[in-house]
């Protein structure tokens, strides 16, 4: 009787617990006519943390913006760092 009432509590769990990812599916079924438009939404962690992080959402335009800006920052820094050949 009690491993009937466990599997009972177990088959609500799921069954709550799946109910948001169909309300996602549907949400993501209505996608813009644009993929550029797209929202997307990364979560970055926090440093010096283990748990906390933070979600940045942005369209996929800007995201494209935004990681150019970054590599081309780190590409500048490499380039300007490192040690010329030749110098005395």
């Amino acid at each position: 009787m009690r491993s009937i009432s466990i599997i009972a509590a177990a088959v609500a769990f799921w069954t709550i617990a799946a109910a948001p990812v169909a309300v996602v599916e549907t949400a993501a079924a209505v996608a813009p006519a644009d993929r550029m438009q797209e929202t997307i939404c990364r979560r970055d962690k926090e440093t010096g943390s283990l748990v906390k992080s933070r979600k940045t959402c942005h369209t996929r335009a800007q995201w494209a913006y935004i990681d150019d800006t970054n590599q081309a920052f780190s590409r500048d820094l490499v380039d300007t760092t490192r040690t010329k050949p030749g110098g005395n």
